[in-house]
């Protein structure tokens, strides 16, 4: 049943041995990517990032795609073959704000660190 499959964001809540969530991005970023997310990814992935013509981004489906895995992977979709209509158009900066949007939407918590496009490539995102 189509019910069934959508699973709340509290059930992927982050494990106990999540990284520091000061290492992660700022609630202010969080904004700037609604924002941008708004702008350049909800024709595809929907308002709420639920999916629509793109794959939903937030709950089980993110969490089967990127739990466990380098954020260069997340940056990767977000910033070098998204928007599919321009694939790399979007800046630097927005993709990174995207990103701390969707981690954000995710549960993944803020803390007082930006994330870094260059930085914090090679770190993990939490697994599930």
């Amino acid at each position: 049943m189509l019910v069934a499959t959508f699973l709340s964001v509290s059930a992927f809540a982050l494990p106990q041995n999540a990284p520091n969530p000061a290492s992660w991005y700022t609630t202010a970023q969080a904004a700037k990517g609604a924002k941008a997310y708004q702008k350049t990814c909800a024709g595809c992935h929907g308002g709420t990032l639920q999916g629509g013509m793109g794959p939903p981004l937030v709950g089980r489906q993110f969490w089967l795609t990127y739990a466990g895995k380098k954020v260069s992977t997340l940056w990767s979709a977000v910033h070098t073959t998204m928007p599919m209509i321009a694939p790399g158009s979007v800046s630097a900066r927005n993709s990174t704000n995207i990103m701390a949007f969707l981690l954000q939407k995710n549960g993944v918590p803020a803390g007082s660190t930006p994330l870094n496009d260059t930085a914090d490539l090679s770190k993990a995102l939490p697994a599930k």
